[in-house]
């Protein structure tokens, strides 16, 4: 056991090793990155309380203050703000664009000076298709010929998820470059996600499981969260990108939802974590309410439900601390996928309250992890249906050896209930017969063994044997009781030559033994028993027919009902066929005239 748990600690370390060293990778080329640009332009902010404040306003006012660089980290704020842009570097001679990260922008103007006066441009998805921006995954702007880069760019902007951004400057060759990429990046992280949808939704419907349709959901929301906060629907020309933006918010929400959907289904909640399982519950009534309220009454109060999705995060890190902690969570694959879900959830927080800037490296990185742990979490439910193929197997074994035991224990309750007076009884035939005819008590003898060996094989437990072989045993069963009631008992068979009907054994014999019993040695003459087996389209008809005493109506449905005292009776076969065939007895008797004891059995039920 202790070995066990040593392993598992290892991978577990291992994998936060891993997950560490990535993200110390990508933040070394985000510094990098960042460093290498910043001189390039810097910035100061201005807030504008009064919201009023006009481009004029703006120029003349010294209540601006420094920014580090290029980059901008304020988190969400009510107030109106202003930024003052200073390009340090600029090569006229070149094709110059000014880009700024961050695709959520709901209402932004820049002002770029030139020689003569402003040029004003307008982005983010309040002007929808009417923006200035150029296609690219976060605005960006080609600069105009006459732009003077000795006075300063103005810029004030709104944004719901907060004034995080980066600003830079690149020349036609870089900004090429950046969009190929973007084109490449996107299309292999996107190309992923889709993947891992279109399989698990074919998996889920072939197999009808429905935590992968749950799981189809939650890649279906990642997909468009991902959409929107990346921008990159943009650089495809897509003219409802701009919609992916405006309803980001609304779009958290439903990711939330398909979250909490999710996690119940995958880590079963409802017996694991009761109590969990009543929050999450809750949160599957709210986050609905919230994304009606966000859609048609106000879209502030959509981002406080974004927000509030956190209570997710906490209750899916108790989930998965607590099942790490007993043992009962111990898959590196859900492991994996957890660390990188809240990996993401941090650092995505850390850049809506500004504690860190936005880069497009950031962005593709959390991108990037959506993806990795949506990978995760497809190999972990591959796993569950390794398990449950495992498990099937381990069942359908326990299922078999189940059967040879019903099997078993079933003839031992039917060789258990025979008379053992008709042993007595033929024994003292034989005993009879033995000075007159020696010939026909050897016959008896020979009968009486093969009918006994049929009764007592505990070595055979087939589960069907052929119709010709039942009979075998039921003509055995027939001679005897024809010699100790000499010129009483008559049977004929009626039986369709070639039939390949098989029945589970002793079915047949019980019946006949039951129309010889009560209906032929009952009456003061002799009587005829005509057993049947008839082949049509569909099916085979099996009937045991007496011309004995016969029934009254009130006893004949008593007969299926199981007593003590009935030895192996009518409702255990009828119990027997119920089982086999779905189908039972039907019993057809008239006082008087005799009885008739059938059941049908279709060819589909065959084995």
């Amino acid at each position: 056991m202790r070995s066990e748990s040593t392993k598992f600690s290892m991978k577990f370390m291992t994998i936060i090793l891993a997950i560490s060293i990535c993200t110390a990778l990508v933040f070394i080329i985000y510094f990098q990155d960042a460093n290498k640009s910043k001189d390039d332009i810097s910035m100061e902010i201005l807030q504008d309380h009064s919201g009023n404040m006009t481009l004029s306003d703006v120029k003349a006012s010294d209540q601006f203050v420094a920014l580090p660089g290029n980059n901008s980290k304020v988190g969400y704020s009510s107030v109106r703000l202003w930024f003052k842009i200073k390009v340090n570097r600029y090569n006229a001679d070149e094709i110059n664009y000014l880009t700024i990260n961050n695709p959520l922008f709901e209402d932004a103007t820049i002002y770029l000076p030139t020689n003569n006066d402003y040029v004003t441009e307008h982005f983010g998805y309040a002007y929808k298709s009417n923006s200035d921006e150029i296609g690219f995954v976060h605005p960006a702007f080609k600069i105009p010929p006459l732009f003077d880069h000795n006075q300063y760019i103005y810029m004030t902007s709104k944004s719901l998820y907060g004034q995080n951004f980066i600003v830079q400057f690149v020349n036609d060759d870089q900004f090429r470059k950046t969009s190929m990429l973007n084109v490449w990046v996107g299309g292999i992280l996107f190309g992923v996600l889709a993947a891992l949808f279109f399989y698990n939704l074919i998996m889920g419907l072939a197999i009808k499981n429905k935590t992968f349709i749950k799981y189809c959901f939650f890649i279906l929301t990642t997909f468009l969260w991902n959409a929107a906060t990346t921008g990159l629907l943009n650089i495809t020309g897509f003219k409802y990108a701009y919609w992916l933006a405006e309803y980001s918010a609304g779009i958290g929400i439903l990711m939330s939802l398909a979250i909490v959907i999710f996690m119940r289904a995958i880590f079963h909640t409802r017996t694991r974590f009761p109590k969990i399982d009543f929050c999450l519950k809750l949160l599957l009534v709210y986050f609905p309410i919230n994304l009606l309220l966000f859609l048609f009454v106000s879209k502030e109060l959509g981002g406080f439900g974004a927000g509030a999705s956190s209570v997710v995060y906490v209750l899916y890190f108790i989930i998965m601390y607590t099942g790490i902690r007993n043992k009962t969570i111990r898959s590196q694959q859900l492991i994996t996928a957890w660390l990188l879900f809240i990996l993401s959830i941090i650092l995505f927080d850390l850049m809506v309250f500004g504690l860190l800037p936005q880069s497009y490296i950031m962005i593709y990185y959390l991108f990037f992890i959506s993806c990795v742990s949506a990978t995760a979490f497809a190999l972990s439910l591959a796993e569950i249906i390794n398990e449950l193929n495992e498990e099937k197997r381990r069942n359908q074994i326990l299922f078999e050896n189940s059967e040879i035991q019903s099997r078993q224990f079933e003839l031992a309750f039917i060789r258990a209930q025979m008379d053992p007076h008709f042993v007595h009884n033929t024994l003292n035939v034989i005993e009879g017969v033995i000075a007159e005819d020696k010939e026909k008590a050897g016959n008896l003898v020979n009968d009486l063994s093969h009918y006994l060996r049929n009764i007592f094989d505990y070595g055979n437990s087939e589960r069907y044997i052929s119709i010709h072989e039942e009979l075998d045993a039921v003509k055995f069963y027939v001679r005897i009781e024809q010699a100790r009631f000499p010129n009483k008992i008559v049977v004929d068979y009626d039986i369709d030559p070639g039939i390949p009907l098989k029945v589970p054994r002793l079915i047949i014999q019980p019946l006949v033994e039951n129309a010889i019993k009560h209906g032929i040695r009952k009456r003061k003459i002799a009587g005829t028993v005509t057993i049947r087996a008839k082949e049509f389209e569909h099916g085979y008809l099996v009937a045991v027919e007496d011309d004995g005493v016969g029934i009254e109506d009130a006893d004949k449905y008593k007969l299926l009902e199981f007593s003590s005292n009935k030895g192996i009776g009518l409702a255990n076969i009828n119990a027997r066929l119920k089982a086999e065939y779905g189908t039972q007895l039907q019993i057809v008797s008239e006082k008087g005239k005799g009885t008739s004891v059938r059941f049908d059995v279709s060819i589909k039920e065959q084995p």
